[in-house]
């Protein structure tokens, strides 16, 4: 859990990503909605328009019938058979008349039904007297209501069919009038109507999401550049505490302040032997290079065997070892150290002391300065033993010995140890 908190704060937030992922097909998705919108509004509008001018041409063609040839067009309307009424002259008057309003009008075709459904006219002659109770004349008939129907034509194009209720004189009876307009006329309006109605939106809609996407790369840009330098902070900071105090610190984040628990953990301490005499008569230089030297090869070799320093002090080491297997861990790193520094070309030796038991880790200090590290008794010890090494040795509790499971050690002594009533029992290992 701590891992992965820690690698959270670590990674620079992928706001443009994000905002490339959800926020563009959210783009697209709007422009869409805008568009099936728009498009729908339009058409909708376009129809009703086509619909009040196909009421205005089929109120024109009544009155003009009305006025022209009122018996025989009276007579259709009533339910007289078609071809009863145009069979004399007064019929052939009302042929011409509505003719000519079709030509007058500039209609492609034109229907007119009596209440019955029959067709009473046609610009298809041979459909005069025939039925045809459609849905679309049913609606029209039966509510008044101005219907328009999309018919594909079998030469690929397409007619709008304009149902249209009509009053005839008198008021006891109606007629519906059937216009048909090209679709490729309402198609023109609708495209010179409609394109500047969505591209001007649609492209200020690209326009708003290409400048939010340069304004979220930038802040992109400083997400990562804050970011890599938080890093680069931290990386510093974890180089100066514990890697547990890092650790505690994130996982602490947004919960208050950092518990205290109990554990039991490995403790190593270390200590060089004899560092004030050799401070006292080197240059500063030199003892700090020579101190520099001694604990980075100490955390190398903690750090390897799973342990973590808890803390330097002066020329001596607290680490400490959690988990699994932190006895033999702790054991191998303090003999690796030994053994490098007695190979080496050190002017001072190193002695370590192991111990295992209870501590409480948790952040000691007040509201201004804190420091994150582990007390108790148990620490004393690992620093008893310590004393009590030579220099390039190692001193460890047998209990500690025992688990590790390591045949490397003396045999068992009990020694005094300051602070403790009992003797203690040991083991001691040298290089």
């Amino acid at each position: 859990m701590t891992e992965s908190r820690a690698d959270d704060f670590s990674q620079a937030y992928p706001v443009q990503r994000r905002f490339r992922r959800w926020g563009l097909p959210a783009a697209a998705l709007t422009f869409a909605v805008l568009l099936f919108l728009v498009g729908f509004g339009g058409t909708s509008l376009i129809e009703n328009v086509y619909l009040n001018l196909a009421e205005g041409r089929a109120r024109t063609i009544v009155i003009a019938l009305e006025e022209e040839a009122p018996e025989p067009w009276h007579k259709l309307v009533s339910g007289m058979a078609p071809k009863s009424v145009y069979a004399g002259p007064a019929g052939d008057l009302l042929m011409q008349a509505i003719s000519g309003e079709v030509r007058e009008l500039g209609l492609a075709r034109l229907k007119i039904y009596d209440q019955q459904g029959t067709i009473i006219f046609s610009t298809e002659a041979e459909q005069i007297g025939k039925e045809d109770r459609s849905p679309a004349f049913m609606r029209a008939i039966e509510t008044g209501k101005k219907t328009v129907v999309h018919k594909p034509q079998p030469d690929g194009g397409s007619l709008y069919e304009l149902y249209v209720t009509v009053p005839v004189a008198g008021g006891a009876r109606n007629a519906v009038i059937e216009l048909y307009e090209t679709t490729g006329q309402l198609n023109s309006v609708l495209i010179t109507t409609l394109l500047p109605a969505i591209a001007v939106p649609g492209l200020l809609l690209m326009a708003l999401f290409w400048a939010l996407d340069r304004l979220v790369g930038q802040a992109q840009r400083d997400i990562d550049g804050r970011t890599r330098l938080v890093n680069e902070l931290r990386g510093k900071l974890e180089r100066m505490v514990s890697g547990s105090a890092v650790n505690a610190a994130v996982d602490s984040v947004g919960k208050g302040k950092i518990e205290s628990k109990k554990s039991v953990i490995t403790l190593f301490y270390s200590d060089i032997r004899d560092f004030t005499g050799f401070s006292e008569t080197r240059p500063p230089e030199q003892v700090v290079d020579f101190l520099n030297t001694v604990m980075d090869l100490q955390v190398a070799a903690i750090n390897a065997e799973g342990g973590d320093v808890d803390k330097m002090i002066g020329d001596a080491v607290l680490a400490r070892f959690d988990g699994v297997g932190a006895e033999a861990r702790a054991v191998s790193a303090a003999q690796r150290i030994l053994g490098e520094i007695a190979s080496g070309d050190f002017p001072r030796d190193v002695g370590i002391g192991i111990y295992t038991g209870e501590v409480i880790s948790g952040a000691i200090g007040g509201e201004t300065r804190m420091d994150f590290t582990v007390i108790g008794d148990s620490v004393n010890m690992s620093a008893r033993l310590c004393s009590a090494a030579d220099g390039g040795e190692l001193v460890v509790d047998a209990e500690t010995v025992a688990k590790a499971e390591t045949n490397d050690f003396g045999t068992e002594e009990e020694i005094s140890v300051k602070g403790r009533r009992d003797p203690l029992r040991i083991c001691r290992w040298s290089v």
